[in-house]
């Protein structure tokens, strides 16, 4: 029996099993194996296989910021395994592998997808641009007036499946103005205005999308340093205030704890220690919030480094990231039940990097909207 007709006898079934398992730059190669091949590997049935079997192997992706030789602002996109980490073990290192880079100097992420500000004719006019960061696939947006600070939000909503990008279109516009919505993988992509929203005095921080739901927070009296956060569900597209007294001057990373919204800060503490403050929503309706504080175990890698907060992984690991891009680049795995803390020196990053934003448990995932 020669190579090919031991190649005819295995199943499909058992070659996309295979494939399954496989890093998706491995599958992304295999596309150019065969007519046959790229056809099995872009079937609806080997996208869902691969997503189930990505999703419990989530990874760290790195958003990394460059100026290219156009002086014009890049983002670099690697990504790396998220293992378990070995608590009894010093330092690891880690390698970081290339995906795909664009032109452009602001994103934000939901289940998988990175939405970015693309070019447009005027500081104002800007052409939103979706990207599967793993496979290069992109779709340029209708244009869109944004005015700085302005930012596109996306969202995904799990049960329709179904991704929508808001957009804070007049910043200090009346609630019926403000913000306009757009709805990914429709017939006729275009942006709608139908939204309401509460008064409110502009994004203070990046938005979230946890379960359905966007969040981001915002001051409501800015001399007072009074917080809120704003609620909008992406699939009924309503919107609800949420007060959030308890941050009290103090701007928190906003992070998806355990399903959850969470807000965590860090300082130092009288001995000296670094000391991770957290907020949780628990009851959305009756918004009521906990807090928890945990000191982190001395470390010589973070004690040298600015740091800040990427998120918390499904195993409940908070993961820390270095501000500088200065080499080594580490991130930080604190483990709160176990009172450890380790460091993971990320390798495999270009020259002349100007930052890294780092985005915890991302799935690979083939389908595009």
């Amino acid at each position: 029996m020669n190579r090919a007709e031991n190649s005819d006898s295995i199943p499909i079934d058992l070659i996309l099993e295979i494939l399954s398992r496989l890093p998706s730059k491995s599958v992304g190669r295999f596309h150019c194996v065969s007519k046959l091949w790229r056809s099995m590997l872009s079937c609806p049935y080997f996208k869902e296989l691969y997503l189930t079997r990505s999703s419990a192997r989530p990874r760290l992706l790195f958003v990394v910021h460059s100026v290219g030789e156009e002086e014009e602002e890049e983002l670099h996109f690697y990504s790396s395994s998220q293992p378990p980490i070995p608590y009894d073990k010093p330092s690891l290192v880690a390698a970081a592998d290339y995906h795909t880079t664009f032109t452009s100097e602001l994103c934000n992420y939901a289940s998988g997808l990175i939405c970015f500000r693309g070019k447009g004719s005027s500081e104002e006019e800007a052409m939103p641009m979706i990207c599967n960061p793993m496979t290069g696939q992109y779709a340029e947006l209708p244009k869109v007036i944004m005015y700085i600070p302005s930012k596109a939000v996306l969202g995904f909503d799990p049960i329709d499946k179904q991704f929508k990008i808001l957009v804070e279109h007049f910043p200090y516009s009346s609630a019926t103005n403000r913000h306009i919505i757009l709805t990914l993988g429709v017939p006729k992509l275009g942006w709608r205005s139908d939204i309401c929203c509460p008064k409110y005095y502009g994004y203070l921080s990046e938005g979230i999308c946890i379960s359905g739901v966007i969040y981001y927070l915002h001051c409501a009296r800015y001399s007072k340093g009074v917080y809120e956060i704003v609620f909008f569900d992406v699939r009924s597209e309503e919107f609800k205030v949420i007060q959030a007294e308890c941050f009290n001057h103090e701007t928190p990373t906003l992070i998806n704890y355990k399903g959850k919204l969470g807000g965590i800060t860090w300082n130092l503490n009288d001995s000296g220690a670094i000391e991770l403050r957290m907020w949780v929503l628990h009851d959305v309706g009756k918004q009521e919030w906990s807090e928890y504080v945990y000191s982190l175990p001395e470390n010589d890698d973070i004690k040298l480094h600015d740091f800040t907060v990427a998120g918390m992984t499904t195993r409940g690991e908070f993961v820390l990231s270095m501000i500088d891009t200065f080499k080594p680049f580490y991130v930080f795995y604190f483990n709160p039940e176990k009172n450890a803390l380790r460091s993971v020196e990320i390798q495999g990053f270009r020259e002349n990097v100007s930052s890294v934003k780092v985005l915890v448990d991302h799935v690979e995932d083939f389908n595009f909207f």
